[in-house]
């Protein structure tokens, strides 16, 4: 039998106990993908090479996403040999720098709106949101360093801002989605959560594709867009109050500060997003719906349903129609000199309950761009729920968005969110 190996350092080992310890309460992995000993492997032999820039960061793994040595489940109780495959492209990346995956993260079934067991480490009556929920609970618990979700809407965005950690979804196409199982083809984007900022830029200097950071003594000035009109209908009195605070702090430390219409009527735009996405879903899943129809939940029955009544000629127009907006947000950035957006996560802070991922109504439309995204944590409720905002860049312009969102958040400068626990010292 070959003998266990045994950790380089002590940290490894207080993250291990700290994980079987508050596992069970926040349930961010697939039951039986927390492997102690494959994992202390894989970072044993990650942390003796001092050349890797990912040398002892944990991963953990969105489950739609293939990883050799670990099934798809996809959050279904379908045959996993359906969606068996080569691992991931982005996974390898990230394992070949050096990350170690610790896990397989509890996705919603099939990325769609069934909810899984899933808790908000910052406060466990609470969703962590969805459908990214483990990968998003997994980092705001201290379980991994960097987590792998995706988004079709909101998916990667929304969780983070409800469980307060860093979020990131590339500009569309940056990130290979080979090894993915997809909601839509047309819109859906691997994207990225981490513990720390200095994480996030690490990962992606990996992870994305020809990444090239500017110097930073190149952003001297940033237009910042704060949206108007439609839009921001949407938000509660509690997350307007705290967002016009944030707002006053970075006109304070930004002289360029523009309040735009953003768009007329933000309740068409994410109408037309819906229909694309749910005609490609079932798309994906014909042949196996009508095989395995009972074993689908009765929401992802739901979705699928209605993707069931596009038409191929409808899902043509949609896909026109969402190209042209794309080109127009791109377009509409330039002539208004914004180069970021930033707006509230989402309308209210994380729903109580398990029963719903939250309200995607807020991220929609970035998705429907394919505009890059860095979401922060600006505050925190009495329920220790965080407060947070997206930072929406120009298309294909990722690292100059980091670089912002860097900015924005030492202006921000809020004090750690902590959980409901007191985390070990790392």
């Amino acid at each position: 039998m070959r003998p266990k190996p045994q950790p380089v350092d002590n940290a490894i080992g207080r993250c291990f106990e700290h994980i079987k310890k508050y596992e069970p309460q926040v349930r961010a992995f697939v039951e039986g993908t927390f492997n102690e000993e494959q994992a202390l492997d894989g970072y044993t032999q990650s942390i003796l090479n001092e050349h890797l820039p990912l040398r002892g960061k944990l991963l953990g793994v969105k489950d739609i996403i293939n990883v050799d040595g670990h099934n798809t489940r996809c959050g279904s109780a379908l045959p996993q040999t359906l969606f068996s495959g080569a691992e991931a492209s982005c996974v390898s990346k990230l394992c070949e720098a050096g990350a170690t995956v610790v896990g397989k993260t509890v996705t919603t079934e099939f990325a769609i709106s069934n909810p899984g067991p899933t808790r908000n480490p910052r406060n466990l009556a609470y969703t962590p949101g969805g459908s990214s929920s483990g990968s998003a609970a997994a980092v705001a618990a201290g379980f991994c360093d960097i987590a792998i979700g995706t988004q079709t809407t909101g998916s990667i965005i929304r969780p983070a801002g409800y469980c307060g950690v860093i979020g990131y979804k590339p500009s569309f196409g940056r990130i290979a989605r080979d090894g993915v199982l997809l909601f839509s083809k047309s819109m859906d984007h691997i994207g990225l959560f981490a513990s720390n900022m200095t994480t996030l830029e690490e990962a992606t200097t990996v992870l994305v594709d020809d990444w090239n950071m500017p110097d930073p003594s190149n952003l001297i000035e940033v237009n910042i867009g704060i949206p108007q009109g439609s839009y921001m209908d949407f938000m509660n009195d509690q997350v307007a109050k705290q967002f016009s605070d944030t707002c006053t702090k970075l006109e304070g430390a930004f002289y360029n500060i523009k309040r735009l219409i953003l768009v007329n009527d933000i309740v068409a735009h994410n109408a037309a997003i819906d229909r694309l996405t749910y005609g490609e879903l079932y798309r994906v899943h014909d042949e196996w719906y009508e095989k395995y129809r009972d074993i689908y939940s009765p929401s992802s029955r739901e979705s699928l349903e209605l993707g069931k009544t596009i038409s191929d000629q409808e899902l043509q127009q949609l896909l026109a129609q969402a190209r042209e907006v794309q080109l127009w947000m791109q377009s509409f950035m330039v002539r208004s000199d914004v180069d970021v957006w930033v707006a509230p996560v989402a309308p209210d802070v994380a729903p109580k309950g398990l029963a719903s991922t939250g309200d995607y109504r807020m991220n929609a439309i970035w998705s429907y761009t394919g505009l890059p995204i860095v979401t922060i944590p600006t505050g925190v409720t009495e329920e220790n729920l965080p407060y947070a905002i997206q930072i929406v860049g120009r298309y294909g312009k990722d690292e100059q968005l980091l670089q912002v969102a860097k900015r924005i958040q030492d202006v921000i400068s809020i004090s750690p969110i902590q959980n409901e626990w007191e985390l070990p010292d790392l």
